[in-house]
């Protein structure tokens, strides 16, 4: 069974079904899916999402998705326990229009992150610091400093003219 769309009251209609678990990558799904449809396309997007960006050696960002407006997951009532997981729902107590059936359970996510387990290894930290180490060597990072907490550097860093703050001696 699909997700519902209610443009007047702005309410998800989410059916049992889909409810256990509702995941965030269905919710964005059907959510583009509807923004796409004939009603869709005449009308404010409904939601925003990011997430799955790759942190390197497998491992993703997990989801978030935040409703846009007023916009609010309505469950199907039942004597059931609905969950929302895979990933976080922004401002997820305020999204979920509830009339006391069933329990909505929300499984948010500190660290977001998909691992993939394609059986790739992680970098290591050294490795990390190398790999940003190079990069720098090959693109030098830009670096002009001509103020340290708020007072003027002056002196060129020479034994003779060392660098300092104005005022200061050498």
């Amino acid at each position: 069974m699909a997700l519902s769309y209610d443009y007047t009251t702005k309410r998800i209609g989410v059916p049992q079904v889909d409810a256990q678990p509702l995941t965030m990558q269905l919710l964005i799904n059907s959510i583009r899916t509807q923004e796409a449809s004939e009603r869709g396309i005449v009308d404010d997007y409904i939601a925003d999402a990011s997430g799955k960006n790759d942190l390197g050696g497998g491992v993703y960002t997990g989801i978030t998705v935040a409703l846009r407006s007023t916009w609010v997951l309505n469950f199907a009532a039942g004597a059931y326990q609905a969950t929302v997981n895979g990933g976080n729902l922004a401002d997820a107590l305020a999204r979920i229009y509830n009339t006391g059936s069933p329990q909505v359970l929300v499984q948010a996510s500190a660290a977001a992150t998909i691992v993939n387990s394609s059986g790739s290894t992680p970098p290591t930290v050294d490795a990390i610091a190398a790999g940003v180490l190079a990069a720098a060597a090959t693109t030098p990072i830009a670096a002009d400093t001509q103020l340290m907490n708020a007072a003027e550097i002056i002196g060129d860093g020479t034994a003779g003219n060392p660098w300092r703050g104005v005022g200061v001696s050498p």
